[in-house]
Order: C-alpha cells, then structure tokens, then sequence
C-alpha cells in the first residue's frame, strides 16, 4: 500500500501548470491552513476555490491604482484581456459551494491546478470539513486575519462573517457580512525559517494596503487589493489569442514569471511594496511538479479588521474570497469564530 507521501506526490505530478493557489492562515481555517507554512501547499489548504468563473456583467474596476495585471488598458478592447476576471467587479463573479471552496474547484478535474487533496473526492463543498476549535474574537474588537499564496494570479480578497447556524450558511450570508479594514498597512509575516538546523523567527513587514470599495459587491464592500505584483515579462493580451483556455493559462503564467524565482528588476505589474517582494512563485523548479518544487511565498500578508459592535454574539463561520485578475478562479477557505 503506498504511503500518503507518495500519494500526494504523485496527485501533485498530476498538475499539468499551476494556478493561483491560496489558503486562510489567521485565523486557522477548517481547509488545514496554517500561518506556520505561509503560501506553502503542503497541507493542501490551498486546493478549495471555484473555476471556471467571471464576472455577469461589465468590468468596475478600471483605475490603475487598484488593478494587477494590464493596469494600464481597462478600454474594452482586446488588449483588456482581464475585462471578465473575479476581481473586475469584486463579489460578482459566482462560486461553486457555500462559501468556503470546493475541493478542486469544480465537480470536474480541469487542468490549471484543478484536483482536489489526496484523500478527498473531487468537487466537495468546503462547508462539510470537521470544525475546529474556534478563536474567540469581541465584540468591536480589531483582529488579525492572514492568508498565504502558492503562486500569484493578482487581484484582491475580502473577509466575510456569517452565523454557522446548520443550513443557513451560504455564499449569500457571506457576502451581506464584509468585514472593513482597519487602517491602511498590510503586513508580511513570515513562516519560521530553517537555517543550518536553526529554527529563526523573522521581523513582521509593514506594506502598504490598497483598499477597494467602489465597483465591489455589495455596493461600498472593502476589497483589499494583492499587494504582491507578478513579473511583467511580456504582453498577456497575445496569450488570449491562444484558442483553448489552458493553453491562455500556461502562457499568461510564463508571462508573470513562472520559471523564474523573483523578477527581474523594473519588470513588475505594478510597483513593489517592499524591496523584492514579487514574483509569481517565491521558488520553482522549471519542469519539476513536485512538493519540494512548489514551495510558494514563505509570508503570509496579514491585515487588521474591525469586527461591529453590532455582531450579535455566537457562533460564525469566516470566510476569506481572493478574486483573482489574471484567471477566472476564485479562491475561499473558512474558519471556525466564537464571538463574544
């Protein structure tokens, strides 16, 4: 009987290109996320979104400032390839589940990074994973949430509340309780570093944090965009003339830098937001789909919200949603929160 090593190994060979896999971190999420690997796959935490998906209707988010791939073209022409993306209109585009991500991303195994974890079965809803033991977050308090990023695919994300009451909890309670920032910094927290068989903690990174809530849904929602720019290495509107989807994938992929471990220097999508903090994968072997290979960010990116004083005390479920830019995925992990 093969070990469950060598099952995930093999189920990540499987992956014929990589998508912008993501995972809840703060708090810990019931998909098995966990601040102590960042953007690192490992756990699979990353495996629960929802492709393929756009937006129904035309594109809001147009300003440069809060765009992260082709910034500067938002003219309806074909060069605005991302016109039909998650996070042209934030909150728009449908998702497969209840809120949390399906395994996989859809009932279908489809290329782009499309397979669920090993041991569970293609397009099931994240809803049904065992509860954790929950945080305990007040009333009008400010917490932190976090999340890290396997690979890179732009856009922005958001942190939703919703009452785990059984049979009520779905994308639509969600939506209806958006969380606001607090303030206007991110920062980077670092997953704990081996060095020479010495475990090392590394100093949080203050970035700073755009906000979005124009053109979000529902009106006036906080959307927070990707801090985290990919490579700039070459024109995606050309990928879209590719006649089948993954193939528009693989090549808006080599685009933002998939073989190489860090941009290189001026060759963004938009401006760093610290000294070399880019890229599309923090590490990858070209070639090689394998867990060593596929390392991801080593951070997660880390932000304050205000819970209302409103809340009414009890048992929620959070929900955190990366709309992405450059792909139509849609990234959601949830975790378990007693407030009080």
């Amino acid at each position: 009987m093969k070990n469950i090593f060598t099952v995930i190994v093999a189920s990540v060979a499987i992956v014929a290109t990589v998508s912008g896999h993501g995972s809840l971190t703060i708090p810990p999420s019931r998909n098995n996320g966990s601040v102590e690997l960042g953007g690192n796959c490992l756990n699979f935490a990353c495996f629960w979104f929802s492709q393929i998906t756009e937006i129904p209707g035309i594109p809001m988010v147009n300003v440069s400032k809060y765009r992260t791939v082709n910034v500067n073209v938002s003219d309806g022409s074909d060069k605005d390839f991302s016109a039909k993306m998650p996070w042209r209109a934030p909150g728009t585009a449908p998702v497969r589940g209840h809120g949390c991500g399906v395994a996989g991303g859809s009932m279908i195994r489809r290329g782009n990074g499309g397979i669920p974890p090993p041991w569970i079965k293609q397009g099931v809803d994240g809803i049904t994973l065992p509860p954790t033991e929950p945080v305990v977050w007040k009333r009008g308090s400010q917490q932190e949430v976090a999340f890290g990023m396997l690979a890179n695919h732009g856009g922005g994300y958001s942190y939703r509340l919703c009452p785990n009451i059984e049979g009520q909890v779905n994308e639509e309670c969600f939506l209806a309780n958006t969380l606001d920032f607090v303030g206007n910094k991110s920062w980077l927290r670092y997953a704990k570093q081996t060095q020479w068989n010495t475990l090392r903690t590394l100093p949080d990174v203050e970035i700073p944090r755009v906000t979005v809530d124009v053109g979000t849904y529902p009106q006036g929602s906080q959307w927070a965009r990707n801090p985290v720019p990919a490579c700039d290495l070459c024109d995606q509107a050309d990928c879209m003339k590719k006649p089948v989807w993954i193939e528009q994938q693989k090549c808006s992929q080599s685009c933002s830098g998939f073989n190489i471990s860090a941009c290189p220097p001026y060759m963004t999508m938009f401006p760093e937001p610290a000294p070399g903090i880019s890229g599309y994968f923090l590490n990858h072997d070209a070639g090689s789909f394998t867990l060593s290979s596929l390392v991801g960010f080593t951070y997660s990116i880390v932000d304050l919200v205000q819970i209302p004083e409103t809340v009414k005390a009890g048992k929620y479920l959070l929900s955190w949603r990366w709309d992405c830019e450059q792909s139509k995925q849609i990234w959601q992990n949830c975790a378990d929160v007693t407030i009080e």
